[in-house]
């Protein structure tokens, strides 16, 4: 069974679509890591229907488990910054990743503050969002300024659930992934609606499939050709279909070295992007693309100026934060994957930019709870680990000793490579083994000792 934490979910209010007579107000309920309750935002929504449609989408996400047959546990979480909102959640197998983003020309309203926030998504909410439609006036608000009491939609909600952690960590693994994606092909709506309506309903979760571009359009394939985006588990895919009626396009973005794709729904005002791992069956959440990241030492001299720079300006992108601290380009990027990896940095593919985002979790257990990057500090501790090689360009060959054998690492700009069983399985492609870890951890002491020495 994997690990989880016991959380609460702590809610002043149920989150409610309720009629008045000015039309429909849509409350969400909000509770954070501190177990308070942030009013965000108030305001009148611009286009109910897809602003609806969009919420239900990512409340189907996150209540669903794409390969086993398990219940509904988890609450999105809601970024409310200057000039945009923005909704995130995973899926309860942690191979999705759905985030909308709701910029502030989306309503007629203020954005109250800044911070993170789990919000309620309960079913009788999912219910009556299906029946807002465009001619309706709808107030939108996340929390509350005054909350009463006494009354059933204002009683307590309490929701006890045990979190797993690799939901947690799938938080920080998709600002890992990102990055390596790019734009591959774009539709209209109109064809998008038709690619997603042609796919098969009962294809083998199993079977790699290919979205091929065709003229103006897309089709699926089951052979891989040029231009073709490689995705696995079509029914993940099928879920964007209720948004398409009211989009512009669908833009599909891929990374062809470690198999993941993104999938753009695009609005006038509005996105909502669709991550999917590479196979079913695996979750981002164990993916080790940080451990990397985590086993440097070079962002500790800069991760405080980078947090107060992105806490200050909200949203930032590595270049402008590159040249305001004056800082090396690598160690600002590292320093930026670690705040990834405790929810205090999120990755928005299509600016290129990286937001603020402090998680109502505490991530800095997840780096304690990472066993490769425990089992690499491990074989320091034992010692035995040897360079064996340093070669004219900075590259290095080194002995990592195992379980009654020594394991032989290539450490490489191009890829490092080890001998051991689980990288001969996986090849890299979810992230280095724990002599890979070991081996770059030791061989970037050395050379900080000899820097001091010389």
């Amino acid at each position: 069974m994997s690990a989880a934490i016991d959380y609460t979910y702590n809610y002043p209010f149920a989150s409610s679509v309720v009629s008045s007579d000015s039309g429909l107000g849509v409350s969400l309920a909000t509770c954070d890591a501190k177990l308070e309750h942030p009013h965000f935002f108030s305001g009148t929504v611009l286009q109910p229907r897809q602003f609806a449609q969009m919420l239900l989408v990512l409340s189907e996400v996150v209540r669903t488990h794409f390969f086993l047959q398990r219940p509904a546990l988890l609450d999105p979480v809601v970024t409310s910054h200057p000039e945009i909102l923005r909704l995130e959640g995973f899926s309860g197998c942690c191979g999705v990743y759905a985030r909308i983003d709701l910029p502030q020309a989306s309503f007629d309203g203020e954005i109250l503050g800044s911070g993170t926030t789990n919000v309620d998504f309960n079913d009788p909410m999912r219910t009556a969002l299906n029946r807002i439609r465009d001619n309706d006036h709808v107030e939108f608000n996340v929390g509350r300024e005054q909350v009463e009491l006494g009354t059933s939609e204002g009683s307590v909600v309490e929701k006890k659930v045990k979190l797993p952690v690799r939901w947690i960590k799938g938080f920080s693994e998709v600002q890992a992934y990102q990055p390596g994606l790019q734009p591959r092909l774009q539709v209209t709506a109109s064809e998008a609606k038709k690619f997603l309506r042609s796919l098969p309903k009962g294809a083998a979760p199993k079977k790699i499939s290919y979205a091929v571009p065709m003229g103006k359009s897309v089709r699926l394939s089951q052979r891989e050709s040029k231009g073709a985006v490689a995705f696995q588990g079509i029914h993940r895919v099928r879920v964007l279909e209720p948004l398409l009626n009211g989009a512009q396009s669908l833009r599909i973005w891929s990374d062809e070295a470690t198999g993941t794709s993104g999938w753009e729904v695009i609005f006038a005002t509005g996105r909502f992007f669709l991550m999917l791992s590479p196979e079913v069956y695996r979750g981002f959440s164990g993916e080790g693309q940080v451990l990397e990241s985590l086993s440097k030492t070079n962002w500790q001299s800069t991760i405080d100026e980078v947090q107060e720079l992105l806490a200050h300006e909200k949203q930032i992108d590595l270049e402008r934060a590159t040249d305001q601290l004056n800082r090396p380009r690598d160690d600002v990027s590292a320093a930026l994957s670690v705040l990834g990896s405790r929810g205090l940095a999120g990755f928005d593919v299509t600016t290129e930019t990286i937001f603020y985002r402090q998680l109502p979790f505490d991530l800095t257990i997840i780096e304690k709870l990472q066993p490769r990057l425990k089992g690499a500090r491990k074989l320091i501790e034992t010692g035995g680990i040897k360079i064996s090689n340093v070669l004219d360009n900075g590259d290095f060959d080194v002995t990592v000793p195992g379980t009654g054998v020594d394991h032989y690492i290539r450490l490489r700009e191009s890829g490092d490579l080890c001998s051991c069983p689980w990288f001969s399985k996986y090849e890299g492609q979810r992230g280095p083994c724990k002599h890979v870890l070991a081996a770059r951890m030791f061989v970037e002491n050395q050379v900080d000792q000899d820097g001091e020495n010389g």
